[in-house]
């Protein structure tokens, strides 16, 4: 009988662990852009975010974060396409001044084309 009461502790600590396992921060489970956008006007651009290929995503993405409009509190966010012109120009950005690998980068800390 005192093997019954040590089974259900065992049995009560994996379910623990396995639960406890899938908290894990940030974990893609797919990609987070089903489309993108070949160009988005530079003025409107807060800050961007460049997310390399991962075992659960095989593509680069890009999600720009747009500045608010009309004192808005809402946070807009589009995909921008990795192989356009202006998602190349922020990538080259990207790598070459986001030296504290942030989160985000703001867009005003690179030095774009005035097309891209």
């Amino acid at each position: 009988m005192a093997f019954l009461p040590k089974a259900l502790l065992l049995l009560l600590l994996a379910v623990v662990c396995i639960q406890l396992s899938g908290v894990q921060a940030e974990i893609r489970v797919r990609c987070w852009c089903p489309e993108t956008k070949k160009y988005v006007r530079k003025e409107t651009i807060e800050e961007f975010s460049v997310f390399n290929k991962t075992s659960q995503c095989d593509s680069v993405e890009i999600i720009l974060t747009l500045k608010p409009v009309n004192n808005s509190s809402e946070v807009t966010q589009r995909c921008l396409n990795p192989n356009s012109a202006q998602g190349k120009n922020l990538q080259t950005c990207w790598k070459s001044r986001n030296t504290n690998n942030t989160a985000t980068f703001k867009i005003s800390n690179c030095l774009l084309p005035q097309s891209a």
